[in-house]
């Protein structure tokens, strides 16, 4: 395939993973980049717009190839796109921002942590996002791209200030990283922040980050991985394999017995047009208005924990 046959696949969503398209960029990576560039750019520089094109997917794959290719030159761009305020970065690339992003992130760091700090410290910007960019610094480490000790001196400096003392998702992601590090060194930081409510207790028990501090092992964080295969991280996406039947709803709108009574976790809907779509439980609503409105939530046992 040439360049512009590859950027025409993967430009619109046809419900359909461009498997083709895919592994010609990869193998073409050098006279793609610069597309993949321009494409994020665009929406870097105009989010709103691109958050109202439901159907454009262009700048999703090329976050994940960028990603893949450790493009460096994509790591300001993205930055600022997902600097958008509001719900914009939902609309803009769906779960990506719950699931991925915090490795699309690190897997396009340059070595300057300034942009990544300024979104992690920027209040306007979306919650889910700054969470993002604080688990990055953990993939950072991780992946030897930066020192434990400047993670932890930066976790210290936003405990000492440079996060707003106000309650916020922010400090939510701020204390499970401390934990997930781990770094004990900061336990009295974090017991002081429960102390003032600035962490929501429901989403992160106290205790449960005592513990972890005290008990979990320094570098066993197999999720904190970077992006290293754009393919087999979309392939499977719910939008690019529809279920061929959704179970129908009762007309009179009632639940069975046992649906009523079960609690099941939000379906994984990896796509940009998930949040206007039929939402997959059969409800009839949309996604966005249904089991949408719980997605990127955490159940008082947090992620790490259960």
């Amino acid at each position: 395939m040439t360049i512009p046959e590859i950027l025409k696949a993967l430009e619109p969503y046809t419900e359909r993973f461009p498997m083709e398209a895919m592994r010609a960029a990869i193998q073409q990576r050098e006279a793609i980049t610069p597309e993949l560039l321009r494409a994020v750019e665009a929406v870097a520089e105009n989010p709103e717009h691109y958050a109202r094109r439901e159907d454009h997917m262009l700048h999703i794959f090329a976050l994940y190839l960028l990603a893949q290719f450790r493009e460096k030159r994509a790591y300001p761009l993205v930055v600022k796109m997902f600097s958008a305020p509001g719900e914009t970065p939902f609309d803009l690339a769906g779960d990506t921002v719950t699931e991925r992003l915090n490795s699309i992130f690190a897997s396009v760091y340059d070595g300057n942590p300034v942009p990544l700090q300024a979104l992690v410290e920027n209040e306007a910007a979306n919650g889910y996002v700054r969470d993002a960019a604080i688990e990055a610094f953990l993939i950072l480490e991780h992946s030897g791209q930066m020192p434990r000790q400047a993670v932890v001196e930066y976790f210290r400096g936003l405990f000492g200030g440079r996060l707003q003392r106000t309650p916020s998702h922010a400090w939510n992601s701020l204390v499970c990283a401390v934990a997930d590090l781990p770094a004990p060194e900061l336990l009295e930081d974090v017991q002081r922040a429960y102390e003032e409510g600035l962490v929501n207790s429901e989403f992160a028990r106290l205790e449960e980050i005592e513990r972890d501090l005290r008990t979990r092992p320094q570098g066993h964080r197999d999720r904190h991985t970077l992006i290293t295969d754009a393919i087999a991280e979309m392939a499977w996406w719910a939008c690019f394999n529809p279920p061929r039947h959704l179970p129908s709803t009762p007309k009179s709108g009632r639940q069975p017995a046992a649906a009523a009574t079960a609690t099941p976790s939000p379906p994984k809907v990896h796509k940009k047009p998930w949040r206007n779509a039929p939402c997959p439980c059969g409800s009839g609503k949309k996604y966005k208005h249904c089991c949408g409105k719980t997605q990127g939530t955490v159940s008082p046992n947090r992620a790490g924990n259960q």
